[in-house]
């Protein structure tokens, strides 16, 4: 036993997921230690690719890119003489051979046993998946899910190998998450699920296939309301983000949920309140961030408009720059939320907005006139130009009278 930690405090624990740091027994060297980028990124480099000689003009190249130096040669002897007296702090004795010259090319020197969180993780996504027990296999992916605490290498994420490697463990990991919750979909181990996917949502928000596994987990923990609540909340985030509806399988999914929550209720005051707003986010207009509800409300209203004979009008407006395209996404954002909180503040409660893409509203205007419809648009253009301070971009503006549902 005495000999057996000996040898694990000989081993060289290193850690990528969510930092950089290297363990020996009980020292840790971290890249909080204000040291220049570079001696990071060389023994990161090294690490990495210590199985094979790395050739003195890859990492040249690596380090130092596009910048170009007067003798990269020179320059990359004293990076390692630099990452070297790095290493030192760790073992005095070992820290110096860690990093050897052989022929033209660095490599990493095995004297002490490597552990990488980023190497157990995949190797643990492997056995997993070569696994047939179930609960063996579920076991092997929770154990790698473990391991992925955050970006890899983050503070060296601007580096081209390190995006690569990263977007290859991001994937990984959502692909781990996902098999690992399909088994405990299928054994009913819903408060491991949502534990489990609960924890992938804080690393990836866009991955809908775990947030459908999230909202399975909340049913199948009696958290009714809650897994209501994160459809709206997704719902949400993905047309702030990128302006667009859900995927029409998450959709089914609502409402498979919503179908099922429902059981029979006679109490006529019970299905009013479920269906009242709880919460009134503004005193003026409705905002619907989902097509398939505002399509239905349209489509109540042309009914409605054949009946009464009362105009309706649909209004358009489109954020663009000055060369009529779509802003920038850090333009968009900011101003698209402006825009919104202008003409949702500005219409009556009877009327209904839906962003329509990234940077367009549709508003449905009942009982108005064309001309006072284009009058509300305005005074809405009017309204957002005194509270957005930006001159680069512009409204353009459409208004159009809603169709009434023919007989034929």
């Amino acid at each position: 036993m005495e000999q057996k930690n000996k040898t694990a405090e000989k081993c060289l624990r290193v850690k990528m997921f969510g930092e950089f740091s290297i363990r020996l027994g009980d020292r840790v060297l971290t890249d909080d230690v204000s040291r220049i980028k570079k001696v990071w990124m060389l023994i990161e480099y090294l690490l990495v690719n210590r199985k094979s000689a790395v050739p003195q003009d890859r990492l040249i190249e690596v380090l130092w890119n596009e910048e170009g130096s007067d003798n990269p040669v020179g320059a990359l002897k004293n990076l390692v003489y630099r990452a070297r007296t790095v290493l030192k702090t760790l073992d005095e004795s070992a820290g110096p051979e860690l990093i050897q010259y052989v022929t033209s090319a660095y490599v990493w020197n095995d004297v002490l046993p490597v552990e990488i969180d980023a190497e157990q993780f995949e190797e643990l996504g492997r056995q997993a998946a070569e696994e047939t027990d179930e609960n063996r296999k579920v076991k092997k992916y929770r154990q790698a899910i473990d391991l992925y605490q955050g970006a890899f290498l983050p503070k060296s994420a601007y580096a081209e190998w390190v995006m690569f490697k990263s977007t290859h463990y991001a994937t990984l990991y959502n692909d781990y998450v996902l098999r690992a919750a399909e088994i405990l979909h299928q054994q009913c181990r819903y408060e491991e699920m949502v534990s489990l996917c609960e924890q992938a949502v804080e690393y990836d928000q866009f991955d809908e296939r775990i947030h459908r596994y999230l909202m399975e987990g909340y049913a199948g923990t009696g958290q009714n309301n809650r897994a209501l609540a994160h459809y709206n909340y997704i719902t949400n985030l993905f047309y702030k983000e990128f302006g667009v509806s859900l995927s029409e399988e998450t959709k089914h999914q609502h409402k498979m949920l919503v179908e099922e929550f429902h059981n029979l209720e006679m109490d006529l005051s019970i299905i009013r309140d479920e269906l009242k707003e709880t919460y009134i986010r503004n005193k003026g207009a409705y905002f619907c961030d989902d097509y398939e509800v505002f399509k239905n409300i349209y489509r109540v209203q042309a009914r409605m408009i054949s009946r009464t004979g009362l105009s309706i009008h649909l209004g358009l407006i489109t954020l663009v720059d000055h060369d009529g395209n779509v802003p920038e996404k850090d333009v968009l954002q900011p101003t698209m939320e402006r825009l919104s909180q202008c003409v949702l503040s500005g219409l009556r409660r009877g009327d209904v907005v839906w962003r329509y893409s990234p940077s367009q509203l549709v508003m449905m205007l009942p009982m108005t006139t064309y001309e006072n419809s284009k009058r509300v648009i305005n005074r809405l253009v009017l309204d957002f130009r005194k509270a957005n301070k930006r001159n680069d971009v512009e409204l353009r503006t459409m208004v159009c009278l809603v169709e009434p549902v023919s007989d034929s």
